[in-house]
């Protein structure tokens, strides 16, 4: 754990001594320390989340988000733990010879605020360091940068579609206008460009080699390219070119490529579906699909889509027929859209799938030898699973399950694809969890009946890989009701493809695919120590244990939390405590690995382990200022659910804690939350749920772990909250007359049914929740693409197994609205008027039925506010009626005017108009 500049110094009296000193001493430091207060929460510190290791382990940068938002990047030479601060810095990265780093600068905050209010353009700058000598320098208008991968040159993006290369040894700049899309090559010199200009005239593919300071123009053509695409550590290059056809709608594309354009001579190779003779008719080559390499240089891989006719011309002579349904008064076509309970797809996530012209399209081939098309996608097989290296990929017929599969029970028919031939062979039937397949294209492995199986398509038969295993391998205490449990996670093959490694219960397995052997690598079970895979090399396509494997560690009850690796058969613990351990990053070239250590008191900072195998070395040093205040702390709960379920909470101690006393207590839940029992919430007048705020407040905060049944969520919820609340209580913490509910969408919807269904709360906060089950069951989840609540409601978050018509009651009596007689806790409920995710309407039936029904409820109604409050004023709002309604009922604060009584409309506007009067 990290090094603390605040330990109390009676740790250093002798054990006699302190039976004499140790209260005086303990109250003349808390005397000495300051309360936390929202003046304070400007300074804080929030750790970022790209933290990055130069290639060699020499440097690590990272962001530093503050809450008065003077951000900056930090930037550590590790060799001398020197660190430099860059002001506004954002978006940083190394150079790959290790020789640079470059970043974004951001306008301060009040100047960009200035610019946009006088709604002037707000233009980043670029800061470049040389890290051998220290000097910089900083452009000003650029918009993005991007290194070469050799770390030789870099494009600066500047105004519109220009963009600089400069060659950084140096300095010497290449200018470019018209760009617009550049992608540089891997490991090279080589950066190809699409040209486009107005009227197209001038439109094309250039390619700048950094080695000889020349510019090559490939193609050239009044149209428009799209989607550099080069093979993997390679000079081979492929992109689209638009096609238009005066007969048909949208445009087709050409496929240009090239190979070897670092040589002399780079013929164009074009693939034209005109010249194709088993090309489909009527269809067309899409370009919102990566072009694809395999790793020889011999195929690319695209999309193809129905290709639409435009309407045949009618001449001039020609006399219309009539037709009797279109005639009507207006020339105009209706505004209409025609929904038919028929559609897989419903209207609406239609309708958002066109918007994103991601209509359903199926995957191709081009075999470039001959110029060969091959269709691997089809009506049959729609959905295609493609890998690199492999001589197949897998295609997925979910035809013979559709109607189950619209409401959440997806399962598909399993087809190997040749790929230079196209032949289907099915392989599997009714499969609902499918992983890669071997990098010899002969073995596929899927989960079936809780239970890993490889499929040989030589033998054509399936081994179960884990039936024998004394482990389990899905989570079978998850509560959601579906027919095949969820696995731990699939994690990878070996490059060989005879073996692939997965997560039980506690551990990570190897596994032969001819199920000749089986490899607990890990061996937690027996400490209920939980071990994960942490992939530090994004690079690789499979997993090689000749290579460290770095693991990431969690105690199942303890909640400690660390990092291990495993070496040569070896395990060995790199950290392991009561802290939150997470972010482990790791040099390319180096053993250097770097990860983040937190806890509920110790905020996020940096550990830099030069050799990738010891204890980490505290390099970064956040909220320093903090040991001048006071700070409560956490500790875990256990209780048993109403099932007999084992549980844990997560519960964190006011500020001003002192024993003997007791305390008011804010409840926050959702589902499982005592895996946040060490992390670190900086206090944030921005973060509405703050824990940190409110146990600044006075307020011990308890997050619950929640359980739920299928088809009784709202009851089995408020039984676990009765539970764990009065575990705390009868601690003798907690005043029970004086204990407060939060919840947040779908624990919003707990928090409103608790509303009604439970007295032990004196007051609950609902945000953006559910209220009415059976109406919100008919909705669309517009957020989540258009699809309808169905499967939702049936077998994800809701748990309610079937629809409303097959289990009323349930439904019935699950839903707040429907309980509100029974309502006896005064509700606060938060809605934002453009929720996408739960219609807001949802706290507008709960807000009349309490009016009719004469219970205590306020409704606050964020304008052009979504699911979560995004504007800063908004959350700032929120966070202080939260802060004044539980002051009121919990502390015995006197009501603000809006919780007692209503403020007419016209007195809201005043005093929204003299906010700042």
């Amino acid at each position: 754990m990290k090094k603390r500049t605040h330990q109390p110094f009676i740790l250093l009296l002798s054990l006699v001594a302190s039976i004499v000193l140790l209260h005086p001493v303990i109250a003349f430091q808390q005397d000495t320390l300051k309360a936390l207060t929202p003046a304070d929460f400007g300074q804080w510190e929030s750790l970022g989340y790209d933290g990055q290791l130069s290639p060699n382990g020499a440097w690590l940068v990272y962001h530093i988000d503050r809450n008065n938002k003077e951000n900056e990047l930090r930037l550590h030479n590790l060799a001398n733990e020197k660190v430099r601060i860059l002001k506004e810095g954002t978006d940083a990265a190394f150079s790959g010879d290790n020789q640079w780093l470059g970043y974004l600068i951001n306008l301060p905050e009040t100047e960009r605020k200035k610019l946009e209010k006088d709604k002037k353009p707000v233009h980043t700058s670029f800061g470049l360091i040389n890290l051998a000598t220290g000097d910089s320098v900083v452009v000003k208008e650029v918009a993005g940068f991007n290194f070469s991968d050799n770390g030789q040159f870099v494009v600066l993006k500047r105004k519109g579609n220009d963009i600089v290369v400069r060659n950084l040894a140096t300095s010497k700049d290449f200018s470019f206008g018209n760009v617009a899309e550049y992608k540089w090559q891997d490991k090279g010199t080589l950066l190809a460009m699409v040209m486009e200009t107005a009227g197209k005239e001038g439109n094309g593919v250039q390619l700048f080699d950094g080695k000889t300071n020349t510019v090559k123009l490939l193609h050239s053509a009044a149209a428009y390219y799209k989607g550099l695409s080069w093979r993997k550590n390679s000079d081979d290059l492929a992109v689209y070119q638009s096609v238009i056809h005066e007969n048909y709608e949208d445009s087709t594309h050409v496929i240009l490529a090239w190979k070897k354009l670092a040589g002399a001579a780079s013929p164009t190779l074009t693939f034209d579906q005109q010249a194709i003779p088993n090309f489909p008719a009527d269809a067309r080559i899409v370009n919102n699909a990566s072009l694809k390499w395999n790793n020889a240089g011999s195929s690319v891989f695209f999309e193809t889509i129905a290709w639409v006719k435009k309407p045949a011309k009618k001449e001039e002579s020609e006399e219309a027929t009539p037709d009797p349904e279109k005639e009507a008064l207006f020339e105009e076509a209706p505004a209409l859209e025609i929904w038919n309970s028929n559609d897989v797809n419903i209207i609406p996530e239609q309708k958002q799938l066109a918007e994103r012209k991601r209509e359903r399209s199926y995957l191709a081939a081009w075999h470039l030898t001959g110029s060969k098309f091959v269709q691997l996608g089809d009506d049959l097989t729609e959905e295609t699973l493609w890998q690199r290296g492999v001589s197949v990929v897998l295609g997925l017929d979910e035809t013979p399950y559709e109607f189950d599969g619209m409401f959440g029970r997806s399962n598909a028919d399993v087809y190997a694809i040749d790929i230079q031939t196209g032949k289907k062979q099915k392989i599997l039937e009714r499969v609902n969890h499918l992983y890669n397949v071997s990098s010899d294209g002969k073995t596929v492995v899927y989960l079936k009946d809780d239970n890993y199986h490889a499929f040989n398509s030589q033998s054509g038969k399936s081994i179960n890989l884990t039936g024998s295993l004394p482990a389990s391998f899905v989570d079978k205490e998850d509560d959601h009701p579906v027919e095949q449990k969820p696995p731990y996670r699939f994690v990878g093959w070996n490059a060989a493809g005879n073996m692939v490694y997965v997560h039980s219960k506690y551990d990570i397995w190897s596994l032969k695919v001819d199920g000749s052997k089986a490899t607990n690598l890990t061996n937690g079970a027996q400490h209920k120590t939980i071990s994960r895979y942490a992939p530090v090399n994004d690079d690789n396509d499979y997993i090689d244990l000749r290579q460290p494997m770095y693991i990431h560690q969690t105690g199942e009850w303890s909640k400690k939390e660390g990092f291990a690796v495993l070496s040569q058969s070896k395990l060995k613990s790199i950290h392991w405590n009561d802290v939150r351990a997470s972010r482990l990053i790791k040099a390319k070239e180096a053993v250097t690995i770097a990860y983040v250590l937190e806890s509920f008191e110790d905020s996020p900072d940096y550990f830099v382990s030069k050799d990738g195998s010891s204890e980490g070395v505290q390099v970064s040093a956040t909220n320093p200022f903090q040991k001048n205040y006071r700070w409560g702390k956490a500790e875990l709960i256990e209780y048993t659910n109403a099932n007999g379920a084992k549980l844990q909470g997560s519960l964190f101690y006011p500020d001003d804690y002192e024993p003997g006393k007791t305390y008011p207590m804010i409840t926050y839940v959702y589902e499982l939350l005592s895996q946040n029992i060490h992390r670190y919430i900086a206090p944030s007048q921005w973060h509405y749920y703050n824990h940190r705020v409110w146990t600044s407040q006075g307020y011990f905060v308890l997050q619950p772990d929640i359980l739920f049944d299928a088809g009784d969520p709202g009851i089995s919820s408020t039984k676990t909250m009765e539970i764990a609340v009065k575990t705390v209580v009868d601690k003798g913490l907690v005043d029970p007359k004086k204990v407060g509910l939060v919840g947040h969408s779908w624990g919003g919807y707990q928090a409103a049914f608790a509303a009604t269904n439970t007295d032990i709360f004196a007051a609950i906060v609902a945000g953006a929740g559910l209220t009415n089950l059976v109406s919100m069951y008919g909705m669309v989840a517009w957020s989540f693409g258009g699809t309808p609540e169905n499967y939702h409601f049936e077998v994800s978050q809701e748990r309610m197994m079937g629809p409303p018509w097959r289990n009323i009651d349930g439904y019935m009596r699950n839903s707040p609205v429907m309980n509100i007689d029974k309502m006896t806790t005064p509700l606060l409920f938060e809605v934002g008027d453009a929720d996408t995710n739960v219609d807001w309407r949802q706290g507008i039936e709960m807000y009349n039925a309490a009016r009719r029904a004469d219970k205590e409820m306020v409704l606050l109604v964020y304008a052009k506010e979504g699911h979560g409050l995004r504007e800063d004023k908004n959350r700032y709002d929120y966070q202080n009626r939260i802060l004044q309604w539980f002051g009121h009922y919990l502390k015995g604060e006197p009501a603000k005017d809006w919780i007692r009584q209503g403020v007419p409309y016209t007195e809201q506007q005043r005093q929204l108009e003299q906010w700042k009067k």
